[in-house]
This record gives structure tokens, sequence and C-alpha cells, in this order.
């Protein structure tokens, strides 16, 4: 699968999933819910194999600025409690996407 393709795929299930729209995503908006969907997409297409550079590419985002979303979520700002928490939440929600739209994607491509 092409980088483009696997970005746009990962886009797409992050908006589906978080009922924010695919141009909020890519936005500089600073609403907590859209910078947590911004933060997923990251660390999907991170977690995919994609180059930073790639990514900030595609999102129109300064490589720097990805790679603080990537520090930020692997990190989980384990100085402060309370971005602690919310850290563990997000990779919990995260996780939850992944394996919804991973079982999704397998029964409509009937992938074992």
């Amino acid at each position: 699968m092409r980088k483009s393709e696997l970005f746009a795929e990962i886009l797409e299930c992050v908006a589906f999933e978080t009922e924010i729209t695919k141009e909020q995503i890519l936005s500089k908006d600073k609403y907590q819910d859209v910078v947590d969907a911004r933060y997923m997409l990251v660390h999907f297409c991170h977690e995919k194999g994609m180059y930073i550079t790639d990514i900030a590419r595609m999102m129109r985002f300064s490589r720097r600025a990805v790679e603080k979303m990537i520090s930020k979520t692997e990190n989980g700002k384990a100085n402060n409690e309370n971005k602690g928490f919310e850290y563990r939440c997000l990779r919990l929600e995260c996780e939850g996407v992944f394996r919804r739209h991973m079982l999704s994607y397998r029964l409509y491509n009937q992938v074992p």
C-alpha cells in the first residue's frame, strides 16, 4: 500500500471514529477533541512505519510539530500525573479504534 493511501485510510478511520471532519483534524484548531484526533492520526501513522517527514508533509505541519506529537504520546508526559492519565486514556482509545477498524476491514475484504 502506498504511503498516501495508508495516510488517507488512517485519516478516514480517525475521522469516522471521533466524528471530527478530516479538514478539522488537519487544521490548526486547538479544541481538545480535535487535538486528540490529530494525535491519534500521528500515532497510527507512526506506528504503521511512516516516516515523520512524510506524516508532516501530508498533514501540512512542520516536522518538529509531528515529532512533538509523537514524543508526547510515547512518553505520556510521565512528569505530570494528569497528562499521564490523559495519555493512557488516549492510548486506550487509539487501540480500540484500531481494533474496530481492522475488524471491519477484514470483514469487508474477507481477509482471514
